[in-house]
């Protein structure tokens, strides 16, 4: 039988628990015995793959398969929009503030959490996954390297996280550890504001003279601290230090970074690369004087 022939059978067969470990391996070895799959089969492939995890409970499984079946064919609505039922939940928490770490940078985290805590804010400390976990009963690590080059996974990762596991209705006020939280109050009030105008917010980034070598120094993997950023300034974007994510500007990102994962490749600058992926979901960035509009301050 040819491929086409036996991919079209497969896909054919009802999804039943006396059909789930067939197709399953029957997926499998079509990917081994075919050097190419078109992508028109690649994705109803996955998709089957996610119909059968899904059948048995396996929901990390399932959905793992189904972002592959979104990356393979990105303007499949339907596909899309099975994505968002799955995931779908709503919140109670309008807002939450997400601290992005590392294992290296834990007593920092730790003093903006003590911050955080005393405010009664919602928060989360976010690392990655190749390191030891922060210790914090806040703290999340995420299928990221804790590297400085791994910084837009993570922060990838952890915005996923949220939209998947807190809620749709959510939006996140995503700092670094440097920051310090000094007017409570003005924080409050500026997370209400920025929930209810659904917006993407901070202070403006540089713009053509961006720093294509900021990352040096930096990174674990000593090539990358001299290779020169390549990639074009589409527009400014919010700096990292602090900006704000609402719920809608979250969902645009969470869906761009599945359905596009090439947009992380050569990307060393998180706040660029979620600044470019709202570029092409025409979402405007709304720009503050400084942190202190968000009741915060680079240091200690």
């Amino acid at each position: 039988m040819t491929f086409n022939q036996r991919a079209t059978t497969v896909l054919q067969l009802p999804v039943s628990p006396l059909t789930w470990d067939g197709i399953l391996k029957e997926c499998d070895r079509l990917e081994q015995e075919f050097l190419h799959i078109p992508s028109g089969f690649k994705w109803a492939l996955d998709y089957k793959r996610f119909q059968v995890e899904q059948a048995r409970g396996n929901a990390s499984a399932s959905l793992a398969y189904l972002k592959s079946a979104i990356a393979t064919m990105p303007y499949n609505g339907d596909i899309i929009g099975d994505y968002k039922g799955v995931v779908k939940k709503t919140s109670g928490v309008n807002s939450i503030v997400m601290i992005v770490s590392s294992k290296k940078n834990e007593a920092k985290a730790l003093r903006l959490a003590a911050q955080f805590d005393n405010a009664n804010v919602e928060y989360m400390i976010v690392s990655g996954a190749d390191a030891p976990s922060i210790k914090h009963v806040r703290a999340l690590q995420v299928n990221a390297s804790d590297a400085y080059e791994g910084t837009p996974k993570k922060v990838a990762e952890a915005l996923t996280w949220v939209y998947e596991n807190i809620g749709n209705n959510v939006g996140v006020l995503k700092l670094e550890d440097h920051m310090s939280l000094r007017e409570p109050e003005k924080l409050r009030q500026s997370l209400v504001t920025l929930a209810k105008e659904d917006a993407y917010a901070g202070v403006r980034s540089a713009n053509l003279d961006h720093d294509r070598c900021l990352h040096w120094g930096e990174c674990r993997d000593p090539l990358l601290n001299r290779r020169v950023y390549g990639k074009p300034v589409l527009r400014p974007w919010a700096n990292g230090s602090a900006y704000y994510l609402g719920a809608g500007p979250l969902e645009k990102v969470v869906l761009a970074l599945i359905r596009f994962p090439g947009l992380f490749d050569g990307e060393y600058y998180e706040d660029k690369l979620v600044g470019d992926a709202l570029v092409f979901e025409a979402v405007e960035p709304k720009f503050v004087n400084s942190y202190a509009d968000f009741g915060l301050a680079e240091g200690v």
